[in-house]
């Protein structure tokens, strides 16, 4: 099993990432339109954010879900009993972001949100007849104007050592969304599981879209 690393421009790039999601549930992007600049900004700017204290006074909202997440309150993935080590935010245009962060942010926010409606259209056209006509609507029209897209800036702080006995950054999981995009990390680490249960490295260099 091998995830596709698939070059936006080319001709053939619609029918390439349809394939890889069929056959790994992950294709890459390559030369994709969401600026690099604008991402490693981001990275940096939240970076500064997540180590200072002004975090806190975005805690999270139970009743919209919006805000900042802690360690503490983090995700436990299924069949898991320790929460994943990781912080994040999250960002909806309604909610709440922190000023001098909100530009940034929801720029990138509408050219994902672009970029997501069209890699949507990519797969409803690959999609086989007699699964295509089981869809209530295009798929791209399914996240037209939803206020439940969502922005998470996500941040796995240093190990101290000090972690509880079987705890992971990211406990292997599966995503819930119609469509995730990930900006690589600066590190690497991401895996995906076969349909013969074994972990395969995704291609992610920096730069790369998952």
């Amino acid at each position: 099993m091998q995830v596709r690393v698939v070059d936006y421009r080319a001709a053939d790039a619609a029918e390439q990432f349809t394939r890889s999601l069929h056959e790994t549930g992950f294709g890459v992007l390559v030369n994709h339109p969401i600026p690099q600049c604008l991402v490693e900004k981001i990275y940096a700017d939240w970076l500064k954010f997540f180590d200072g204290q002004d975090k806190h006074l975005f805690a999270f909202s139970k009743e919209t879900q919006d805000g900042y997440f802690s360690t503490e309150i983090s995700e436990t993935a299924k069949g898991f009993t320790q929460k994943d080590i990781k912080e994040y935010f999250h960002i909806y245009p309604w909610g709440r972001i922190p000023a001098p962060l909100k530009d940034d942010a929801m720029r990138y926010y509408g050219i994902a949100n672009t970029l997501a409606a069209e890699l949507l259209s990519w797969v409803e056209a690959h999609t086989p007849a007699e699964i295509a006509r089981g869809y209530r609507e295009p798929l791209s029209r399914m996240i037209q104007d939803s206020r439940q897209t969502l922005l998470r800036v996500l941040r796995y702080p240093p190990l101290t050592g000090q972690e509880p006995a079987g705890s992971l950054r990211a406990a292997p999981h599966g995503d819930i969304n119609l469509l995730t995009i990930l900006p690589a990390a600066n590190e690497p680490g991401l895996q995906v599981q076969g349909k013969d249960g074994q972990w395969v490295d995704v291609p992610c260099d920096f730069g790369m879209l998952i």
